[in-house]
């Protein structure tokens, strides 16, 4: 398995969605499941449905390649999500910055490690960690536009609201990816650069999520560090969810987690459908477990949608990318 990272430089605004009903409402990271979606959409818009399904057969099978979320850089500062386990520390250390503590979402990668390893054992450390993690919001900034909607019949006018995000110069996502195919690398490489073409998330009819591929190259410094760790517990880096042989002795894994639940209208090449996916449970970003996990892809096809308006079965991206990742 060989694992490479690489970076998505912005050169327009994003618009990555909350679940909810209102358009302001917007994330500043790309979770792996709306990253495979968009990838296999890519895939079917420039080599035709047929070789989309062929890799949907093998992911159903035996996934290629493992996706990470997709989260913020900033220059030479990677982050990633806090690991939920904080059970190593000490009740002094609790007592006197617990709320502090609990405020930290996102840590550097390198204090990320030091987490792993269970290193930190000083308030002080704690405090370098807050220091480090303030850099996570200098890296993009939100607004929020006003739009106007024109009613078809009657011509009246209404205003809404739609949130964005804008990254700095410095800064964009960055993602890994685990090959246990390598003849999937270069395929990897020219998807991810004509999906910059047509951009990802949502309101890209404004132009919205366009990016430049760069430095797409195997991990090294701190991210290979981190990979190839020897910790306590697996950390989660990915939206993941069990498969049917996972699901007994998934609780007998658990160390902490949380779960999110995701759904969504369903996009077929370049068509946005007037037809929901079901809703599926994801456990997060940042859960861990005791043990290696694999996860599926799971099929959120609605039932009974029309055959001339679906013509295909939907899914959802599954599988775990985890901090350490062992086959």
């Amino acid at each position: 398995m060989v694992i490479y990272s690489y970076k998505l430089h912005f050169k327009t605004p994003v618009h990555f969605g909350e679940t909810g009903i209102y358009l302001e409402n917007v994330e500043e990271r790309f979770s792996s499941d709306s990253l495979f979606s968009a990838l296999i959409n890519t895939v079917s818009n420039y080599y035709g449905e047929k070789e989309s399904e062929k890799w949907i057969d093998k992911f159903e099978n035996n996934p290629p390649f493992l996706l990470s979320s997709l989260f913020i850089y900033n220059s030479d500062k990677y982050f990633l999500p806090k690991p939920l386990d904080d059970s190593f520390i000490s009740r002094e250390i609790r007592k006197k910055i617990g709320k502090e503590l609990k405020k930290i979402r996102w840590l550097e990668a390198k204090d990320f490690l030091l987490w792993q390893k269970r290193q930190i054992t000083k308030v002080e450390d704690i405090e370098k960690i807050k220091i480090n993690s303030e850099r996570y919001s200098d890296a993009f900034k939100r607004e929020i536009r006003p739009r106007v909607t024109i009613d078809r019949i009657t011509s009246q006018s209404s205003i809404y609201f739609c949130g964005s995000i804008k990254f700095q110069r410095e800064a964009g996502l960055y993602g890994m990816v685990a090959f246990r195919d390598t003849d999937f690398i270069e395929r990897f490489r020219i998807v991810m650069k004509l999906l910059g073409q047509t951009g990802i998330g949502g309101e890209r009819t404004y132009g919205y999520g366009m990016f430049e591929l760069k430095d797409f190259k195997p991990i090294d410094g701190v991210l290979k560090k981190l990979m190839e760790s020897d910790t306590q517990g697996f950390t989660l880096l990915s939206l993941y969810t069990p498969s049917n042989t996972e699901i007994d002795d998934l609780v007998q894994k658990i160390v902490a987690y949380e779960i999110k639940i995701k759904k969504g209208w369903i996009t077929s090449g370049r068509t946005a459908l007037p037809l929901k996916r079901k809703s599926l449970g994801f456990i997060k970003e940042g859960s861990v477990f005791s043990k290696p996990l694999r996860g599926c892809l799971v099929d959120v096809t609605p039932e009974n949608a029309p055959p001339d308006i679906l013509k295909h079965k939907v899914y959802r991206y599954g599988y775990a990318f985890t901090v350490p990742l062992k086959e």
